[in-house]
């Protein structure tokens, strides 16, 4: 097995950048103030060129490692972070004083699906499973994108440009925030201290030049629906989305989601629509032409 060890700390050296800007893929996530705002302690299970990054706390006396929901496709990370060998080799060193392990992550181009059960690994229970994430391809021109619309996409954009429908580029990533306790947070299982770490990672990578908020609005200044999109390498992320009753009735997401596309067609190379568990948003993000790219989930539990 190769030789890797634990790490906890700050990533604020040169070793840390280094694995950050050769992994083979790109995500908003290698800045440090971004995970900052999302999870408090960080560590790393980490060897000559890999780390695989893990936030981690304790309550009520039990240690817990984990990802947090708004960087769930980050690591690992490294020149050998796309080699499920060196994967499997860290997931095995993850430190004992882990009562529950719960992280999300980039899986390798070689990685094997494995059945989702859990199974007993001496004193703890694991598994490994597969998340749907939906990306599209759009280095090409928006006219060939719009081909790969589905028929029910279509007829939503057609019936949402009849509609008096404004675009505005500079809301705060607080009238999302607000949006969404107001007409989505019931629908969702929302983490506990959600709303506080996104907005600060939102500010984060608008601060640095790596986001953009959108947003609609109907005649009276009505809210229908609105977007934080994140830049990073090359791709564009969906990263927070928040729509209005009025807004879902009116289709007004589909209108913001093709705005975007219109913009970001031949800009990126992929437009990442972050995570689609519910059974209605990949049907939607599908309904644009997107592909599932599933990221992986590994979980464990148990005694130290």
């Amino acid at each position: 097995m190769e030789a890797m060890k634990w790490l906890e700390g700050t990533w604020s050296s040169a070793q840390w950048a280094e694995w950050a800007a050769s992994a083979p893929w790109d995500f908003p996530y290698d800045q440090e103030a971004y995970a900052d705002a999302l999870g408090q302690n960080w560590g790393a299970l980490v060897g000559k060129d890999f780390a695989l990054p893990m936030a981690y706390r304790t309550k009520m006396g039990l240690g817990t490692a984990y990802i947090p929901f708004g960087m769930q496709q980050w690591g690992p990370i490294g020149t050998g972070a796309n080699d499920s060998k060196r994967l499997h080799s860290a997931i095995a060193l993850i430190p004992g004083q882990f009562n529950k392990v719960d992280i999300r992550l980039h899986r390798p181009s070689d990685w094997q699906s494995k059945s989702e059960k859990w199974r007993l690994q001496g004193l703890r229970l694991e598994r490994w499973s597969e998340k749907p994430n939906y990306v599209l391809d759009i280095r090409g021109s928006y006219e060939n994108m719009y081909k790969g619309f589905n028929k029910q996409t279509i007829r939503n954009l057609k019936a949402s440009q009849k509609k008096s429908f404004t675009l505005f580029e500079h809301d705060t990533p607080d009238i999302l925030l607000q949006a969404f306790a107001q007409y989505q947070a019931g629908r969702y299982k929302i983490p506990e201290g959600f709303s506080p770490a996104m907005r600060s990672a939102m500010y984060h990578l608008l601060h640095k030049g790596r986001g953009a908020v959108w947003s609609l609005y109907a005649e009276g200044n009505r809210f229908m629906a609105g977007v934080f999109i994140a830049f990073s390498g090359n791709r564009a992320i969906l990263l927070f989305s928040a729509i209005s009753d009025e807004g879902r009735e009116q289709k007004a997401m589909t209108h913001l989601v093709n705005e975007v596309l219109m913009y970001v067609a031949g800009r990126w190379e992929i437009f990442d629509f972050e995570g689609s568990e519910a059974e209605g948003l990949a049907r939607f993000y599908a309904g644009f032409g997107a592909q599932n790219a599933p990221y992986l989930r590994y979980q464990r539990w148990g005694l130290r």
